[in-house]
Order: C-alpha cells, then sequence, then structure tokens
C-alpha cells in the first residue's frame, strides 16, 4: 500500500457519509445490473429531484487510488440526468464488494431474472459458494437459488434478448431452460416470446361439436347420479326419487326416438 493510498483510506472511512462529485466514481464493470428500465429510471429521477436521495450510493477504493461504484448506479445515473455535481456516497471496505453490489441491487429494485442469474453463478464461480450459501447471502431459500442458476442453461443470445423484456417470468423462462437441445430451446423461446403479444381476450379454446357437448353432458349426469345415496337424504329422498324417475322417462322417450 502506498502512502497516497493511506491517505485515500484515510479521506474516505468506512460508514461515513460523503459528499463525492459525480465524475470522480467510476462504473465496476462488475455490476449486476445489465439493463436499466425506462419508466424505472424516469419515477427515480422524479423521487430524487421531489425528496432528495434517501439512499447513499456505494463505493470502493481501487488499487490505483480510484473510486469505484460498487453499487447504487440507477441513482448515479439519475443525479447526472438531474445535473446534480456530487453524490452521497459511503465506502464499503469489503474484499467481497461484489456480494455487496448483489445485495444492495437486490433489496432497492429486483434485478431481472437474467441479471440475478449471472450475477450469483459469478458469485459461485470466483468464491466457490454452495447453493445453500448463496441462498444465505441474499435471503432466499436452496431450491429457488438453484431455479435462478437455473437459468445460465439458456443460450446467450436468449439471455441477451430475455434481459429486455421485462414481462418475462423466472418461471417461464425456466421452462425453457430445461429444454436441452438449442433448436427446440430457441423455438420453445420464441413461442413463448410470440405469446406475450396475444391480447388475454383473443386467446379462443376450439369449440366442441354438438357430438361432443352431448358426451360431456351426459358424463357429467353419470357422475352425479353415482354420487346419491338416497339412505342419507332424508325428508328430501322423495324430491330426489321424482326428479330420477322423470330423468329415466326422458332418457327412455330418447331411446325410443333412436328404435323408431
Amino acid at each position: 500500500m502506498t502512502a497516497d493510498t493511506k491517505d485515500i483510506s484515510k479521506t474516505y472511512k468506512k460508514g461515513k457519509l460523503h459528499d463525492i462529485s459525480l465524475d470522480l466514481l467510476r462504473r465496476d464493470i462488475d455490476q449486476p445490473r445489465k439493463h436499466f428500465d425506462l419508466e424505472e429510471h424516469e419515477a427515480l429521477k422524479k423521487s430524487i429531484a421531489d425528496k432528495g436521495l434517501l439512499y447513499p450510493v456505494l463505493f470502493r477504493v481501487d488499487e490505483n487510488d480510484n473510486l469505484i461504484l460498487v453499487s447504487g448506479e440507477r441513482r448515479l445515473k439519475a443525479c447526472r440526468d438531474l445535473g446534480k455535481e456530487t453524490i452521497l456516497a459511503m465506502k464499503v471496505d469489503s474484499d467481497r464488494y461484489d456480494e455487496v453490489a448483489l445485495i444492495d441491487n437486490i433489496q432497492r429494485v429486483d434485478l431481472s431474472p437474467l441479471d440475478e442469474s449471472e450475477a450469483l453463478y459469478n458469485l459461485q464461480a470466483k468464491y466457490g459458494h454452495t447453493q445453500e450459501q448463496l441462498g444465505n447471502l441474499i435471503g432466499k431459500a436452496q431450491n429457488t437459488i438453484a431455479d435462478i442458476l437455473g437459468l445460465m442453461k439458456l443460450s446467450d443470445e436468449i439471455r441477451e434478448d430475455a434481459r429486455h423484456r421485462k414481462e418475462l417470468s423466472r418461471g417461464a423462462l425456466l421452462k425453457v431452460a430445461r429444454i436441452k437441445r438449442p433448436t427446440s430451446q430457441r423455438k420453445a423461446y420464441d413461442a413463448l416470446v410470440a405469446s406475450l403479444d396475444i391480447p388475454r381476450k383473443e386467446i379462443k379454446r376450439p369449440r366442441l361439436s354438438d357430438t361432443k357437448k352431448t358426451i360431456a353432458s351426459t358424463d357429467n349426469t353419470l357422475k352425479c347420479i353415482k354420487r346419491i345415496d338416497l339412505e342419507t337424504l332424508g325428508g328430501d329422498r322423495e324430491v330426489v326419487v321424482s326428479k330420477l324417475q322423470e330423468l329415466l322417462q326422458e332418457i327412455q322417450n330418447k331411446l325410443g326416438t333412436i328404435a323408431g
């Protein structure tokens, strides 16, 4: 550690708020969030303009004394767009700053399923975490972590496209990810995306023919009759028996027309 680095460490102490020039903060290439929603960004800008910055961004000091943003890229970008010159920031004194970044991003606004999957995958590869350890890190069950990591089975092309589709759920993407054959996986993904463009009211079920409707009605009637226990009906028994006789007579009439 150089003398200058010691000075930097003394200037920026862990746990203390600092008002730092926006120009001093550099983006970390390992940021977990890869996609920024425009509507959410505009809402954040309005919130900061109206109420100020509620949460400081987090930063670290690298080996070259640069101030590297660990978490808060959305807040930093919003402040820049608002023309602000400084931002409240707090130093994190942690070797595993990427874990801090992931936790902070999840706590602020949910990451996209793909961003979250890739961030966890990279942490697992870098530190050798088990799925249980990853779950403890972000407060999720091991089976949920397994599902999140399962999205890494999607092709690079699909992951990049899905990252920008906010309407795609983790569950829907996971079904596609479980398809092993690349061409089949792509076909299933394209069908999933295409289904999103179909208004719910336009999705029509195939109409049943008169024959199928009759068979279905007959089956339902038979099921109802089989469930009837005349011994448990009490005072209503005579009414039910009368209805069954009426039904029997109608069936005999129908069968009589066929015989004729």
